[in-house]
């Protein structure tokens, strides 16, 4: 019920524009649908930038958890990042309808192990997904689940809420200052070798990592990251 009375708010004071090209009445025409797709994000280690490899270079993997990062487009795309703030902000969940058969798309390699690796959420704190209504996280998660043939698990839960990366400066937001944020969900008897964690946004990367790091020390081996996309860190 609370989740309807939702979208018929959102259907009175947000008139529908397509994310492409703007045509009124629509999220997603058919012309941007046939012919709409980001340019390519080119593999680079998610911490520092450096070119080459979606892999955590070797730098960076001695203070950090997370293994790599699969991601789907720029955050500077404005076709994605509106997409994004219009299902997180304004609580249109119709614009799932639209996100999801970009992810349908994914090529099986873009991202490495996923025959021996299962999908987690990178989880929100009960109570902002409480407000919210959903966890889009989780959204995402179930997506590459069944787009891959993967099993799906909420393996970590959130300790408290902290303030959302994106609007943070850069001091704010430095790797290690989250450590603590997540905990293997109680409900786990055992975990896999081998997880892909999955998030709609990556800027610093300090959340990701705060959930890799949580996992690693638990036993988990192999933590690989997939985003809808990635902002500057």
């Amino acid at each position: 019920m609370e989740s309807r009375f939702r979208d018929l708010v959102v259907d009175a004071l947000f008139p529908r524009f397509c994310l492409g090209c703007h045509l009124e009445g629509t999220l997603w025409c058919t012309s941007c649908e046939s012919t709409w797709w980001p340019s390519v994000v080119l593999s680079s280690c998610a911490f520092c930038g450096k070119k080459g490899s979606a892999s955590t270079c070797k730098r960076c993997a001695t203070e950090t958890f997370l293994d790599g990062l699969t991601v789907f487009a720029s955050y500077a795309n404005p076709v994605v990042r509106e997409a994004i703030l219009q299902w997180k902000y304004v609580g249109d969940r119709l614009i799932e309808s639209v996100i999801e058969p970009w992810l349908l798309r994914l090529a099986p390699q873009q991202i490495p192990s996923i025959q021996t690796s299962i999908f987690a959420p990178v989880p929100l704190h009960k109570r902002k997904r409480r407000a919210r209504g959903f966890d889009q996280a989780g959204v995402l998660a179930d997506w590459c689940g069944q787009r891959f043939d993967r099993p799906v698990f909420d393996l970590l839960r959130r300790n408290h809420e902290n303030t959302p990366q994106a609007g943070q400066g850069r001091q704010e937001r430095l790797l290690g200052q989250l450590d603590h944020l997540f905990a293997i969900h109680p409900l786990v008897s055992a975990l896999p070798e081998s997880v892909i964690l999955c998030d709609d946004v990556f800027t610093s990367g300090a959340t990701m990592d705060a959930a890799a790091r949580c996992l690693k020390i638990a036993g988990v081996t192999n933590v690989w990251g997939f985003v809808l996309a990635r902002g500057r860190n």
